[in-house]
């Protein structure tokens, strides 16, 4: 019985696949069953010769620490501007390389007699700067700043949320069905501002000292492709090391979870069903999914996300982490969309 896996960095572009060693560890208990969850690109998750369902079909180990940081409670929506504005970023780094090739070219063009726009000296104080330089220069910085402006926008909000004590949701359910539908009970005060649920399932990063454990890598040495160097003060249980970029745009860390929902990258999620009332009936991923399994290296999580369209604090998620019975029969290899890294390219839930 064993666990392979070759799970999705933080930028998988940069990788092959099929190029990197898979990741192989032992499974340590008699539970679930076997499956294999993968990719287009390349990149999967497998556990292998455990057979059927046995016994026990409900997971007993306690959550993460990772779910109980960053999986559970209140999150806002990424606006769709943060979107915008990485796309911009990128489009006006590819202008300020081209500004500062064509700079650089301008003496061989006057030596050509081609004519140059903007290469002529403008003084500012004691130095003297190329006009096309301070033109170019201020439409670097303008999406730079609406991104900083938003940012700091989205942090005041977590911090009026925080402090709300009335914004209160509680999600009744001792567990669910990891095919067919569930019925759950929404209750607490801001349950009157519910207006979507949804069941997303979806395989957790492994800890980095379990994987480096498998590889029998020494930890204080050069790590496996796609992992990063482990940072000072780093929590081992938030991440795999291979944070190679913001997996969102900005965060505070006095407070427990984060601005936005971290995606997982190996994910499906049920439709969203429009609540309305408390009893609310949600929907299993298409598959059947996997029931929720916390082993060293495959850790399966299932959560309930309610939509909440609040008159003050406008939209936000609510996540609750929910243990999910396994499927009684075989489970087919499950293809799945690879998920971007970056939270704030999450798809939104649905509107009125």
């Amino acid at each position: 019985m064993e666990e392979v896996y070759r799970h999705p960095p933080f930028d998988p572009r940069r990788l092959k696949p099929t190029e990197l060693d898979p990741v192989i560890g032992p499974i340590d208990r008699a539970f679930g069953s076997d499956f294999r969850i993968e990719t287009a690109e390349g990149w999967y998750v497998e556990r292998r010769g455990l057979g059927d369902v046995e016994g026990e079909s409900i997971e007993s180990r306690p959550f993460p620490s990772v779910v109980k940081a960053q999986r559970t409670g209140w999150f806002l929506e990424p606006r769709p501007l943060h979107r915008r504005l990485r796309r911009m970023v990128d489009g006006v780094a590819i202008v300020m390389l081209l500004t500062l090739l064509y700079l650089a070219l301008a003496p061989g063009f006057d030596a050509l007699n081609i004519p140059t726009f903007g290469t002529n000296s403008v003084r500012l104080g004691l130095l003297d700067y190329p006009l096309l330089g301070l033109i170019v220069v201020p439409l670097i910085l303008t999406p730079l700043i609406l991104r900083l402006t938003v940012n700091v926008g989205d942090l005041r909000r977590q911090t009026n949320i925080m402090a709300d004590e009335r914004l209160r949701l509680e999600v009744d359910v001792d567990h669910v069905d990891s095919e067919g539908t569930t019925r759950i009970k929404i209750d607490g005060l801001a349950s009157e501002h519910a207006v979507f649920a949804s069941l997303q399932c979806g395989v957790l990063a492994p800890r980095r000292h379990h994987i480096l454990n498998a590889l029998s890598r020494n930890p204080s040495g050069q790590p496996p492709p796609g992992m990063t160097t482990a940072l000072e003060g780093m929590e081992p249980a938030m991440g795999d090391g291979t944070g190679l970029g913001e997996e969102s745009p900005m965060g505070r860390h006095d407070w427990p979870g984060d601005v936005y929902l971290r995606p997982m990258r190996l994910a499906s999620r049920g439709a969203w069903t429009s609540v309305a009332g408390r009893d609310v009936e949600i929907e299993a991923p298409e598959g059947p999914w996997p029931g929720t399994m916390y082993d060293a290296l495959i850790r399966i999580h299932w959560e309930i996300i309610v939509a909440c369209d609040h008159p003050e604090h406008g939209r936000l998620l609510h996540v609750t982490p929910v243990r999910a019975r396994w499927p009684q029969g075989p489970i087919p290899k499950l293809t799945v969309k690879l998920t971007d890294g970056r939270a704030e390219h999450a798809e939104p839930a649905p509107t009125r």
